[in-house]
């Protein structure tokens, strides 16, 4: 109760240190799954082409974050970490499936094998749905770093 029974030092240290637990550290990277459909965008092809793609930007992503790209059916997977290289960049784009007003650049770090990250992979870290940019999981992305080695 805020009713000068503690010090207002004491509260505004117990916010700090409320603060610290639940906000990312500006300087860290973060790690985001971001769905991508393979009705709408041929990731594959876009690869085969170049490391480094264009992509929808509608989150508060940074520079130097990962993505993580779940691709939809029939993969239903993570496919794809990506690191992100640019960010808000004016892009205007609209059809009958997607508008696009940012895009990020990111460029390819890993392919992984169809399966090996797995919906129901996902599920196990607590990941119900991919229905837009979301943050990794912690334990997921240690998960993934572990079989990457």
């Amino acid at each position: 109760m805020l009713n000068d029974t503690v010090a207002d030092e004491i509260i505004m240290n117990l916010i700090k240190e409320s603060y610290s637990y639940t906000v990312i550290n500006s300087s860290l990277k973060n790690a985001w799954i971001v769905p991508a459909n393979p009705k709408y965008f041929d990731v594959e092809e876009a690869l085969r082409k170049n490391k480094t793609i264009m992509w929808k930007q509608s989150t508060e992503i940074k520079v130097n974050d990962i993505v993580y790209l779940y691709v939809g059916k029939p993969y239903s997977s993570i496919m794809y970490k990506f690191k992100v290289l640019e960010v808000n960049i004016p892009y205007d784009y609209k059809d009958e499936n997607i508008k696009m007003q940012k895009a990020m650049k990111i460029e390819l770090i890993t392919k992984y094998k169809k399966g090996e990250l797995s919906f129901d992979k996902l599920k196990e870290f607590g990941i119900n749905a991919v229905r837009g940019p979301r943050f990794m999981p912690l334990a997921l992305d240690e998960y993934i770093n572990k079989i990457e080695k």
